[in-house]
């Protein structure tokens, strides 16, 4: 029979009544961040921890700030994409610059190399770099990789170094400066 008791004709209706606001609550915890123009490392540092516990989920090996605990276990993240955050140190030429650690770091600078110029990269703009971290720079090789004719004696410096070999250079988490 069809006949329904008043409680469970409530129970249904209330769940009925529920169901909109749950799924309206779901949908607004979705990233809705935004932009991070106007932020520094440091601001990005805290949204890249939280990107770290999903790394799992991703593509990339590494996601983060360039900071001392990735520069500790770099060595680990040889030919694997990462995505780094950090402040461009020196531009060296149109497809080169490097990256520098925090302010509470003591880490070398790290080269990034380019295929194509560069976007507008100068220094202190804070940038995320993806691409593969690389070991032992030569320069022949990266300019056989790239495509390119660098200056020699601009890469001398970074002769046998690690270095990232970037696919996307993001200067939009750079701060108004």
């Amino acid at each position: 029979m069809g006949t329904m008791t008043k409680s469970t004709w409530m129970k249904k209706a209330a769940a009925l009544a529920i169901a909109p606001a749950a799924v309206l609550s779901v949908a607004a915890c979705s990233d809705t961040a935004g932009s991070e123009q106007g932020a520094d490392v440091e601001d990005v540092n805290e949204a890249a921890e939280e990107d770290n516990e999903q790394v799992a989920e991703g593509d990339d090996a590494y996601v983060g700030v360039y900071d001392q605990a990735w520069y500790d276990d770099s060595e680990s993240y040889i030919g694997e994409e990462v995505t780094l955050s950090a402040d461009v140190n020196e531009v060296i030429d149109p497809t080169a610059f490097t990256i520098a650690g925090t302010d509470d770091t003591t880490v070398d600078e790290l080269l990034i190399v380019h295929p194509e110029d560069l976007p507008e990269v100068s220094t202190e703009l804070t940038v995320a770099v993806t691409g593969t971290v690389k070991e032992g720079f030569d320069l022949v090789t990266v300019e056989e990789d790239l495509g390119v004719d660098l200056d020699d004696a601009l890469y001398e410096d970074w002769d046998g170094k690690t270095y990232v070999h970037a696919t996307e250079i993001d200067d939009s988490v750079a701060s108004d400066t």
